[in-house]
């Protein structure tokens, strides 16, 4: 009778110990959930209240804004080099005629030669008419990192590219390039009879023309990053010896001369159109 009686009272113990457990255990706590963005909210334009036509993009949309720019500037340079190919064998003979002396023979080396040598005046021909387009496609790529008034400059600047940009490929074309090969030439002639080679002899012409054209650029680059407030002036005044250093070892990269006459004249060159440009900063 004892033992049937305590059976309960010690169940209703156990069940009491339970809940007062219960009742002083701490409420579980809640992780609040994370709101979902959607794919379409991470690549879109968020506008900036703080400036006006400011806006951020993903990575994303810049990646995609570079491929169209390089598709549209390669479409070019392909039409263009397209257009000029039947006309290639006609300027590669006037330009041996002219910049090479008569007693030098053409040769070639290989079967493909002429044909590769054909291609490449074609593209160089391409990048020289489009340059302005080039330029362009850069700048509408640049533009959509820029302010109303920093485009408003940046967008002047393409003609005037253009125009410095063929002043570089005349002066390489009527001084620079005379003087290489007729130097080269002539120290060739005093032992040997002259014998070169189609291909070597167009990849020095055109790395000569267009590393010009793209040297006479220093002067824009360096008023358009002076007055986008990327570099200061007084930066570029007290680093002289400096910049020298660097115009000059750019010239062994555009200018492919062992005789080192042609990187003697790009490196003077260089520093006059650096000196200019540090004058022209004055009035701009």
């Amino acid at each position: 009778m004892n033992d049937t009686a305590a059976a309960p009272l010690e169940s209703k113990s156990v069940d009491e110990k339970d809940a007062a457990s219960a009742a002083a255990a701490p409420p579980p706590q809640m992780i609040p959930k994370e709101p979902a963005v959607s794919k379409e909210l991470a690549v879109s334009k968020v506008p900036k209240k703080s400036v006006k036509g400011d806006f951020e993009e993903h990575v994303v949309a810049h990646l995609k804004e570079l491929r169209k720019r390089i598709i549209i500037a390669g479409a070019a340079l392909l039409i263009g080099a397209l257009l000029f190919y039947p006309f290639s064998g006609q300027a590669i003979a006037y330009l041996w005629d002219q910049l090479i002396p008569e007693s030098v023979i053409m040769s070639i080396y290989s079967p493909a030669e002429y044909l590769m040598t054909r291609i490449k005046v074609s593209v160089a021909f391409a990048i020289c008419v489009f340059f302005p387009l080039l330029m362009y496609e850069l700048y509408k790529f640049m533009s959509r990192g820029l302010y109303k008034n920093e485009r408003k400059f940046l967008i002047k600047t393409v003609p005037l590219s253009f125009l410095l940009f063929i002043l570089g490929v005349s002066i390489a074309y009527f001084i620079v390039l005379p003087l290489f090969l007729t130097y080269i030439l002539f120290y060739s002639d005093q032992t040997a009879a002259a014998q070169i080679g189609l291909a070597e002899t167009f990849n020095t012409i055109i790395a000569l023309l267009l590393g010009f054209g793209l040297v006479f650029q220093v002067p824009l680059l360096m008023i358009s990053v002076v007055r986008l407030g990327i570099v200061e002036e007084k930066m570029l005044r007290k680093s002289r010896i400096v910049v020298y250093g660097a115009l000059v070892g750019f010239t062994f990269l555009i200018a492919p001369d062992p005789t080192l006459v042609s990187q003697l004249l790009a490196g003077v060159v260089l520093v006059i159109l650096f000196e200019f440009s540090l004058l022209l900063l004055k009035f701009v």
